[in-house]
């Protein structure tokens, strides 16, 4: 007797029951068919569900690395333009070395530091290292860079600073005729208009008509405008730096002790006050304290 497999169909419907009889070996076909279908429908699923996470993975990649392109185009780009700022630095500081006189030496004195760093040449890099290495090291260069123009911003205002103090040194020491006329007595030593004797002139005696005009030597502030004996009228200016000037045998004073004057402003005038063998100027500089030959500090 052949052994049959009964397969019952139940429908929701009122149709009945459907009834199939399956021999033994189509039932085992109908089984493998049935566990291999739904092992081939999860091994699907299984490789489905990982692609679609590969897909998003790359997908993910790819944005990463565009914008890590875009951050290293960014980034040269700002060392293209720091660079720019650095060159720009350095030649504006030649520029003021030149003015100041001062060499590439000394201007490491003037900022107290120095260095120095090589651009990264992106085009040639980019090839040999990845992108992460290659923002790292952009990030370094800019960081260098940062470092350097703040040191050129120093030195350059170091420069600045050592022009501009040059530059005042210049305007306060003596460097015009106090007034017109002819030298009748050098400093140094002479015999005396009065006694014959020998005797050191501390400074310089320069002959000129009664009411000839005294102009400033240099920037300054009149210091002190007085009756002093046998200099007759009597002014000072001090001009800093250690720098003082001295006038004597004037008429009236222009400029008022207090008063701020600038080289070539009418100080005085000239006449025959103190004693004196005719109208002059006598015209002392001093550094320091100490007198020095007016005529060293006379350029025309």
């Amino acid at each position: 007797m052949k052994t049959h497999w009964t397969v019952l169909i139940l429908s929701n419907e009122d149709t009945g029951i459907k009834k199939f009889k399956l021999s033994p070996l189509v039932a085992v076909f109908a089984g493998c068919v049935i566990l291999f279908l739904t092992v081939f429908s999860a091994f699907a699923g299984y490789k489905l569900y990982h692609l679609r996470a590969d897909i998003s993975r790359i997908a993910s990649i790819k944005q990463k690395n565009l914008e890590q392109s875009r951050q290293i185009v960014a980034l040269s780009e700002k060392v293209s333009l720091l660079d720019e700022e650095m060159n720009a630095l350095r030649t504006f500081n030649r520029h003021l070395m030149g003015i100041a006189k001062v060499d590439l030496q000394a201007s490491d004195e003037l900022s107290g530091v120095g260095g120095g760093s090589e651009p990264i040449r992106v085009a040639n890099t980019t090839e040999a290292l990845t992108e992460k290495i290659l923002t790292r090291e952009l990030h370094s260069h800019i960081k260098q860079l940062g470092d350097d123009i703040v040191i050129e911003r120093e030195v350059a205002r170091n420069l600045l600073a050592e022009i501009e103090r040059q530059r005042s040194l210049l305007a306060h020491t003596p460097g015009i005729w106090p007034t017109r006329g002819w030298v009748t007595s050098r400093y140094g030593w002479r015999n005396s208009p009065f006694t014959g004797k020998r005797e050191y002139h501390k400074g310089m005696d320069i002959a000129c008509r009664k009411g000839t005009a005294v102009h400033a030597p240099a920037d300054g502030i009149v210091t002190a405008y007085y009756r002093n004996g046998a200099y007759g009228n009597f002014m000072v200016i001090n001009h800093g730096y250690g720098i003082v000037t001295r006038y004597a045998h004037l008429d009236s004073a222009i400029a008022k002790p207090g008063q701020h004057v600038r080289k070539g402003d009418k100080i005085a005038v000239v006449v025959n006050t103190g004693r004196s063998t005719g109208s002059h100027l006598h015209y002392e500089v001093l550094v320091n304290g100490i007198h020095v030959n007016p005529q060293r500090y006379v350029l025309k």
